[in-house]
């Protein structure tokens, strides 16, 4: 698959991913869902879409993960209605630690601040 249309669908699917989590997850569980970002196979063939979620303890994330990867079909199938396309690929969800990781190092950083050993 050609570099930029893979960027360009990958870009497509996060947005219209986003929305249909949005607007049509009937699942109170996925509220508040973010997906952070999307990583495309070479074939195309399976999405690992990255998510986020604040506010949750780390069992909660991995109910939604399953709640999600669960709905991963529907998801799917909606998905290649809206763009229209014949091979839509499948859908895996994974949380994105990289949120809770970059949270952990402000507090890091303020707590040193206010100990007066940062400048």
């Amino acid at each position: 698959m050609a570099k930029v249309k893979k960027e360009r669908l990958k870009e497509n699917l996060k947005i219209r991913l986003a929305q249909l989590l949005h607007k049509e997850a009937a699942d109170p569980r996925l509220e508040g869902v973010t997906i952070s970002s999307l990583k495309l196979s070479p074939d195309g063939a399976l999405a690992t879409c990255f998510f986020s979620i604040f506010g949750k303890t780390p069992e909660e994330v991995q109910k939604i993960e399953a709640a999600l990867n669960h709905s991963s079909g529907f998801f799917q199938r909606r998905l290649g209605q809206v763009l229209e396309s014949r091979n839509t690929p499948r859908l895996h969800f994974v949380f994105d630690k990289g949120f809770d990781y970059s949270n952990q190092i402000e507090d890091v950083l303020i707590r040193l601040k206010k100990e007066g050993e940062l400048s």
